[in-house]
């Protein structure tokens, strides 16, 4: 690891310069013209293999754009970056699609997959439809409107308890065992709502509609179709991922009134209203009992330990700048983990704000991390190196419950509080994400709902997920709009289904450490080598796990999540 170290840049080092479009845009056609005329692989391997150099140079500028960008919203420089890649990105992917088709209707393509592999032609078949020069500017109009709602997100100020607040610092107050701070906190969030709804209904109005025109222009019928081809599913569909919903609501949903009637009773309280839900315990969630400037340390330790590898890499990230940790104002909302495909290196975004979701936050995203560097010799192709996005969230998901055994480093005596609540929250979620899912289908199936018709539709859908929520009072909630605060209905349309796919996988994962933890390390080690070189199904039935379409599985963990957490 130290030879790796001294070679390794430190991400505040390294430059950025903008990529040239006519450089990428010549590169493209003259790769494409070499494909269209080769007869030999080794002819077609040579020029594939310089467009990938083109490509992951376009991505790595992104990648450093965008996170540079996100450290600091206010910067007018990466600002004017940003709105160049939302101007661009489709016309790379549009020259993109044309190289990959060549390689698709080469004639020499059954030589190419004997060499290649099958996953690059299923994702250029992809590519193919959902990308054309006919819909590129249409498509750069989606990206501004994704940038835009992104920027008012960051910019967030929540005036409260006599200071200035983004909507991550105000998560302590949210969970506050004072159930009047707790009220009043809530109220405070909900009226920053409340004041940007005008804004989010149309932008969220102009999303629709620009998603829907996209699908039609490309053929299809709404953007439902297209939004499953943009998710890369390709050995699931919407008819299987409706029974999965129903699955949920059959086998989880009654799980999670039986854990509100015992946090009501808990908390003694005589109603369990909305503000109440984030404050698990009378005595408060287990908070980390460590300050935030030791959580690189301790988890850098951690890793170590799970890994058996010192120094972890976590520590060498971390070491080289390649995470920023903890929130601030102007900075972007969230978290994340991005690849500088260049280096072949992570960058790990949180938001921490002293609560215990810090530490699952940062597990989950350095499980991203972990994976795409095990993966990083999957496949020549970079478009094969990480897998589809739901498979991507069972790296990061599994790796939360993997931490199990390490949590009294952050949690000391509370670490058992801690995995109670992580798990709860892990059954609680199912029915949210899922609600999240069928949301999307009814919007985009309805483009021209009024934006009080989609309100409506959602505080429809959480009666069905979520009939435990009481919001008494107040209006923004109670008249629907508790959507808006979901960042991916409007930035990642049909993404949240997919950790509720993952959330079945790792749990299968964790269900397997409680009796052989090397076996399920094993297991979990074989996900992140494989990268992105096969389907979702696939790679979780060659990693020994069972569909999470199967109703028998989700059937046994919801027992076997009852018991551990004696319900």
């Amino acid at each position: 690891m130290s030879d790796e170290m001294m070679k390794m840049p430190k991400f505040s080092d390294i430059k950025y310069a903008r990529p040239s479009i006519e450089e990428f845009r010549e590169c493209a056609m003259s790769t494409r013209l070499k494909l269209m005329t080769a007869r030999d692989p080794e002819v077609v391997e040579t020029a594939i293999m310089a467009f990938q150099r083109e490509m992951s140079a376009f991505d790595t500028a992104y990648t450093i754009c965008m996170i540079r960008h996100d450290l600091d919203t206010a910067d007018t420089f990466f600002n004017d970056e940003m709105d160049f890649f939302d101007e661009n990105y489709p016309v790379v992917s549009d020259l993109s699609a044309g190289v990959y088709s060549a390689l698709l209707h080469s004639e020499i393509r059954p030589q190419l997959e004997e060499r290649f592999g099958t996953m690059i032609f299923r994702k250029t078949q992809n590519q193919r439809d959902i990308v054309s020069s006919e819909v590129l500017d249409e498509l750069a109009e989606e990206s501004t409107l994704e940038s835009e709602y992104s920027q008012i997100l960051s910019e967030a100020d929540i005036f409260f308890k006599g200071k200035h607040h983004t909507i991550s610092t105000m998560t302590p107050f949210l969970e506050s065992t004072d159930r009047d701070m707790r009220i009043k906190a809530h109220k405070a969030v909900s009226d920053y709502y409340a004041s940007q709804k005008p804004k989010f209904d149309e932008i969220y109005d102009k999303m629709v509609k620009i998603r829907t025109e996209i699908a039609k222009k490309l053929g299809y019928e709404n953007f439902v179709q297209l939004g499953y081809k943009r998710m890369e599913r390709y050995d699931y569909n919407e008819e299987m991922v409706q029974a999965f919903r129903d699955n949920i609501v059959k086998y989880i949903v009654p799980i999670t009134s039986e854990i509100r009637r015992l946090q009501k009773n808990r908390l003694g309280v005589e109603k369990l209203m909305y503000y109440d839900l984030p404050c698990l315990f009378v005595h408060g969630n287990p908070k980390p009992m460590i300050p935030q400037e030791e959580y690189f340390a301790t988890a850098s330790k951690m890793f170590g330990q799970m890994f058996d590898k010192d120094p972890s890499f976590f520590q060498v990230l971390g070491e080289h700048d390649f995470m920023d940790l903890f929130s601030r104002q102007n900075k972007a909302t969230g978290g994340y983990c991005a690849s500088l495909l260049d280096y072949g290196i992570p960058f790990i975004l949180m938001n921490a704000n002293s609560t215990s979701d810090d530490i699952a936050t940062m597990v989950h995203e350095s499980g991203h991390a972990y994976a795409a560097l095990r993966s990083i010799d999957s496949s020549q192709f970079i478009e094969c190196l990480s897998p589809t996005l739901e498979a991507c969230e069972i790296h990061s998901t599994a790796m939360e419950y993997l931490s199990y055994p390490y949590m009294d480093m952050f949690f000391g005596a509370h670490a058992p509080a801690y995995r109670e609540q992580h798990m709860t929250l892990a059954l609680l979620f199912l029915p949210y994400g899922c609600l999240v899912d069928e949301y999307q289908h009814v919007v985009y199936k309805n483009p021209d709902m009024t934006p009080a018709e989609r309100h409506a539709a959602w505080r429809e859908l959480e009666k069905k997920y979520q009939p435990d929520i009481d919001y008494g009072d107040d209006a923004f909630y109670e008249e629907g709009g508790a959507w808006m605060k979901k960042e991916h209905i409007f930035t990642s349309p049909f993404y949240y289904i997919d950790y509720c796919l993952a959330q079945i996988c790792a749990l299968q994962i964790w269900d397997i450490s409680q009796k052989n933890r090397k076996k399920a390390m094993t297991i979990y080690d074989h996900l992140c080598t494989e990268g992105g070189t096969k389907t979702l199904i696939e790679l979780v039935e060659d990693a020994g796990l069972e569909s999470p379409f199967s109703l028998n599985v989700i059937k046994k963990l919801a027992y076997q999540v009852c018991d551990y957490l004696n319900l």
